[in-house]
This record gives structure tokens, C-alpha cells and sequence, in this order.
């Protein structure tokens, strides 16, 4: 499953089609007309985030099945979650791990950060999610970096105030090594972590193509007890877990230098 990956929900009549960042219209960049944005939506197809860039104007067709888990609308619901635990984040250094088409670093960047860099390295895409970011950030006219990359080769001058480590980890078959690195990727003892993940009751292993409900992409399913031993006995603080049913979210501080 590509990066971005949290609540798989359906839209049904009651869930909302808008992003909780947008304030008024989201257009604000240089794409003159929604046909332009429209047509450059089909070129990049197919999407996993829906993200919105004009008035009604989204990246997935809910109602189609032309995109990647077609019907869900990703990653809205899990942002909303997440956003309602993080404090003010206005001059922040943020950091995007397997930002996709970036909407959380676009939430981000709405919600005041100082400057925001998202990183995917498109392992097993049909598409560019780079490139999918890249065109959002245009159209909505907003100051974030995208990088094809892999969080493992990030070495920053400086460390991030905010790391958004969401729907990575069960990709990972090395997943103790990831928790080291996005523990050095943070300011030390300050650094605030969203780490989001599938979970199951019973930690759960996927080698080779077993599929985890139907992804041949995940490797490592935890359970919430054995995540929080992972991330523990490497020094992070764990501040807020949620629960999500299928989902996790751990808002945790970074080890001490």
C-alpha cells in the first residue's frame, strides 16, 4: 500500500469531502483553468491522496475505480485525527516521510511550519508520487519541498521540529533500523513524531508476496503493545496513542541526544 495510507473509510453522506486545512478556495497557484488541473489529474493517475485543488475539484475519482484504493478517501480522515493532538506547529521544520502526493505536508504548511520537506522514494508505484506533489504544490502555490528519496539517505544539516512517519513502518522489513533513523532525524529530547501504522491484535509478519489484506507491500503488522515496546526501548517519549481500530497513532518526543 503506498504511503499515506491511514483510515481506509469509504465516503458515505456524512463524511466529509474538504480538506480541514483549506480555508476558502485552495487555488491559489499558477494552473490557469480546472480544465488544465482536470487534465493534468488524468496524466498523473493513478492517485492515492485526495487532495483538493480547487473549489470541488479533487485528485481521486471517489465514485470511479480509476485510483488506488478507489472509494477511499486518503488521507483526510487520518489527518483529522492527527491534527486535533498536535500543538502549534507555526515556524516548525517539518518532515514528511513517504509524503505521496503531499497532503499532509500541505496540511502542514497551512498550519503555519516555517519550512516543510516531504520525501518518497516511489518503491513498487505505478506513478510518480514526486511528481504528484510537485504538481499540487504548483497549483496550490505553496512553499514546500518534495524530494525523490529515501528517508534512510536523509542527511539534514539541521534536525526536524516535526517528523510525520505515517503509513511507512508495516512497509518495512527492516523497521527497527527506520525507528533509529527517524529518531535522528528529530530534534533531540524536543522533536515531536506522528508515527501511524496498521496494527492487529497479534503482531503479524508478511514475507515475500503474502498479502495483508490484499497489499503484497506490507511486511511487519504490530500490535499496539508490541509497537510501543519497539519505539520505547529506543529512547522516544510516548506522549498520546490512539487506537484506530485497524490504525495506530503515537505522538511521541525524540530520544535525548
Amino acid at each position: 500500500m503506498p504511503r499515506g495510507s491511514a483510515c481506509r473509510q469509504e465516503r458515505t453522506a456524512t463524511t466529509p469531502r474538504y480538506a480541514a486545512w483549506a480555508t476558502g478556495s485552495p487555488y491559489t497557484g499558477a494552473i490557469a483553468s480546472q480544465d488544465a488541473i482536470r487534465s493534468r489529474i488524468l496524466e498523473l493517475a493513478p492517485w492515492y491522496q485526495n487532495v483538493e485543488l480547487a473549489d470541488g475539484l479533487w485528485t481521486k475519482d471517489l465514485d470511479g475505480d480509476r485510483d488506488i484504493f478507489s472509494g477511499h478517501d486518503i488521507p483526510g480522515p487520518l489527518w483529522r485525527a492527527i491534527s486535533k493532538d498536535l500543538p502549534d506547529i507555526s515556524g516548525w521544520r517539518v518532515l514528511d516521510i513517504g509524503c505521496n502526493a503531499g497532503y499532509m505536508s500541505f496540511a502542514a504548511k497551512r498550519l503555519g511550519a516555517g519550512s516543510v520537506l516531504g520525501v518518497d522514494s516511489n518503491l513498487g508505484a505505478r506513478t510518480s508520487f514526486i511528481d504528484q506533489a510537485t504538481f499540487c504544490r504548483d497549483t496550490l502555490g505553496l512553499d514546500v519541498e518534495f524530494r525523490e528519496e529515501s528517508f534512510f539517505d536523509l542527511e539534514p544539516e539541521h534536525p526536524f521540529d516535526l517528523v510525520l512517519f505515517c503509513g511507512v513502518l508495516y512497509h518495512l522489513e527492516d523497521y527497527a533500523t527506520a525507528l533509529d533513523k527517524v529518531a535522528k532525524l528529530a530534534v533531540p529530547t524536543y522533536g515531536l513524531i506522528v508515527l501511524e501504522t496498521a496494527i492487529e491484535p497479534t503482531t503479524q509478519t508478511c514475507p515475500g508476496m503474502m498479502a495483508y489484506r490484499g497489499d503484497t507491500s506490507t511486511y511487519f503488522v504490530p500490535s499496539v503493545p508490541v509497537l510501543l515496546e519497539l519505539v520505547r526501548e529506543r529512547g522516544f517519549r510516548v506522549e498520546i496513542v490512539r487506537d484506530l481500530q485497524a490504525r495506530a497513532v503515537l505522538m511521541m518526543r525524540a530520544p535525548a541526544d
